[in-house]
C-alpha cells in the first residue's frame, strides 16, 4: 500500500469533512427533519377518519416522535453510556492509573509507533467489550499525545483520536455484539415475528461471533488497520499537536481535615471497604458466569474498581464531577435519536429501505445487500441493538424466504452497523469529550478507513 498516496487521501478527507460536516447536534438535527420527510411520505394511513389526510398522518407522526424521546431503554441506555465514561475517566484519574498510563505512554518514540499502538488497542480492547474499548483507548490516546508533546515529538492529535475511535470498528463483530447476543437468547422479538420456536428460534454464537469467516476478518483488519491509520499521519509541518490538556487526577485538598466529618470525607478506608465488597461480588460473577458483560456488569466494575484505586470519597467524588463534562453531547443527542427510532419503526420506514436491497437480492448476494442496508440505516438508528430491532426483522422474513442462513444475515446488519462508526458521529461523542475534539478533526480520516474496509467486510459475508 503506497504511503504517500494514504498521506494524501487522509489530508484531503481531513480537509473536505472540516469544510463540510456539521457539528454533531446538527446533524442530529439534520437527521430528524430528514426522516420525518421521508416516513411521512412513505408510511400507510393512520386508522381513523383523520389519520388518511396528511395533516393527520403528521400529526400521528410527530407524537410517535415525541414519544420517542422518553423511551425508558432509550433512557435507561444513555445513562449507562455516561456511566461507562465518567467512570472510566475516574479510574485514569487515580494515582495508581496515573502510573500505569505514564508507563505505557512512555512506549512509543515516534508518532507512527505511537498511532499503531493507539489503533491496536483499540481494536482489540473494542472486539472484547466495546464500551470498555471505547473509554480506555480514548484515555490511553489522550494521554499518549500528552507524552509524546512532552517529550518534543509531533504527532497528528486527531489522528490518535481515529486510531482510539476504531474501538467501534470491530465492536458489533466482538463478544458483546447487540444482535448476535440476542439471536443466541431462547426467545427474542425477531423469534416471535418469524414465527419459530424450539431450537430453531436461537442462532447460537458459532454461526455469528465465532463463525470461521467472521473470526478470518477480524484478524485481517486486526492486522491491516493499524499501519494504515499509521500511514496517513501528516507531514511534519501539518501536524496538529494536541493543546494544553489539563492534569487528570487531583486526589489530595489542598488543606488538611480539621474535624471527624472531615477525616470522614478524605480517609480511604470507606471507599475501599465498599469497593472490595462489590469487586468481590463481580470476581464470583465472572467465576460462574465467564467472561459474559453486560452493560451493568461494566458499570459496577468501573465504578467499584475507581472507588478502591482513590484515596478517598471526596477524590472519586472529584473526578467523577470532572469527567461528567465530557458526556454533554451523549445528554444532548440520545433522545433525539430515541424519536428517529420510534419515527422509524412506527412508519415502516426501516422496511422501506430494506425492501430496496432486498428486492434485488437472491441467496447468494442476500447478505452483501443486507450489509448495504445497514449502513445506510446507520445514518438514522447509530445504536446497534436498535438497527437490529427496526432492521433485523425484514431481513429475517426475507432470509427464511430464501433459504440463508439467519447467523449470516445477523452478521451482516451487525457489519453494516459497526462500519457505519466510521461515518455515522454519534459514538464518537465519549471519545470527543475526553480527548477535547471535534467530530470533524476525526471523521476525515475515519472515511478512508470507510473505503477501505468496506469490500474487505462485503468480501467475507459473500464468500463466509
Amino acid at each position: 500500500m503506497d504511503a504517500q498516496l494514504l498521506v494524501r487521501a487522509g489530508g484531503a478527507a481531513e480537509r473536505l469533512v472540516k469544510r463540510v460536516m456539521p457539528d454533531p447536534f446538527s446533524l442530529v438535527l439534520l437527521l430528524t427533519v430528514v426522516a420525518l420527510g421521508l416516513a411521512l411520505a412513505t408510511m400507510a394511513p393512520v386508522p381513523g377518519a383523520a389519520g388518511a389526510t396528511l395533516p393527520g398522518k403528521a400529526s400521528a407522526l410527530v407524537k410517535e416522535w415525541v414519544e420517542g424521546f422518553g423511551n425508558p431503554e432509550i433512557l435507561k441506555f444513555g445513562l449507562q453510556i455516561i456511566l461507562i465514561v465518567v467512570t472510566g475517566e475516574a479510574i485514569a484519574a487515580s494515582r495508581p492509573a496515573r502510573r500505569l498510563l505514564a508507563r505505557l505512554t512512555s512506549l512509543p518514540r515516534t508518532a507512527p509507533q505511537a498511532v499503531v499502538m493507539v489503533t491496536a488497542f483499540a481494536i482489540g480492547s473494542g472486539w472484547v467489550h466495546w464500551g470498555f474499548g471505547l473509554v480506555s483507548s480514548a484515555l490511553l490516546a489522550r494521554e499518549v499525545g500528552r507524552s509524546l508533546k512532552a517529550r518534543g515529538v509531533k504527532v497528528h492529535y486527531a489522528l490518535l483520536g481515529t486510531g482510539a475511535y476504531t474501538s467501534m470498528l470491530l465492536w458489533h463483530a466482538g463478544i458483546t455484539a447487540s444482535a448476535p447476543l440476542l439471536m443466541n437468547t431462547e426467545k427474542n422479538f425477531v423469534s416471535d415475528v418469524l414465527g419459530l420456536k424450539g431450537p430453531q428460534a436461537k442462532v447460537p454464537l458459532s454461526e455469528t461471533i465465532f463463525a470461521p469467516y467472521n473470526l478470518i476478518v477480524c484478524a485481517v483488519l486486526l492486522v491491516l488497520v493499524p499501519p494504515v491509520v499509521a500511514m496517513m499521519h501528516p507531514r511534519p509541518e501539518d501536524t496538529v499537536e494536541p493543546e494544553d490538556l489539563p492534569e487528570i487526577g487531583h486526589d489530595a485538598p489542598s488543606e488538611p481535615p480539621t474535624t471527624a466529618v472531615e477525616r470522614l470525607d478524605r480517609t480511604r478506608l470507606l471507599t475501599f471497604v465498599v469497593g472490595a465488597i462489590g469487586l468481590s461480588f463481580l470476581w464470583r460473577y465472572v467465576r460462574d458466569n465467564g467472561f459474559d458483560l453486560n452493560h451493568n456488569v461494566v458499570n459496577a466494575t468501573f465504578l467499584m474498581l475507581g472507588m478502591v484505586l482513590h484515596d478517598s470519597p471526596v477524590a472519586y467524588a472529584r473526578a467523577i464531577g470532572q469527567s461528567v463534562k465530557g458526556t454533554a453531547g451523549i445528554v444532548l443527542q440520545f433522545p433525539f435519536y430515541g424519536g428517529i427510532l420510534r419515527v422509524m419503526s412506527f412508519s415502516g420506514l426501516s422496511e422501506h429501505i430494506s425492501h430496496v436491497f432486498v428486492a434485488a437480492s437472491t441467496a447468494r448476494t442476500l447478505p452483501f445487500f443486507t450489509f448495504l442496508a445497514s449502513i445506510v440505516t446507520k445514518s438514522f438508528v447509530p445504536s446497534g441493538a436498535g438497527e437490529w430491532a427496526v432492521e433485523g426483522p425484514p431481513m429475517l422474513k426475507a432470509a427464511k424466504e430464501l433459504g440463508v442462513p439467519f447467523g449470516k444475515i445477523t452478521m451482516a446488519v451487525a457489519y453494516g452497523n459497526m462500519l457505519g462508526n466510521m461515518y455515522q458521529p454519534f459514538w464518537s461523542l465519549p471519545l470527543l469529550g475526553l480527548m477535547g475534539l471535534r467530530a470533524r478533526d476525526i471523521m476525515g480520516f475515519c472515511l478512508i478507513l470507510f473505503v477501505i474496509c468496506l469490500p474487505i467486510l462485503g468480501l467475507a459475508l459473500y464468500f463466509g
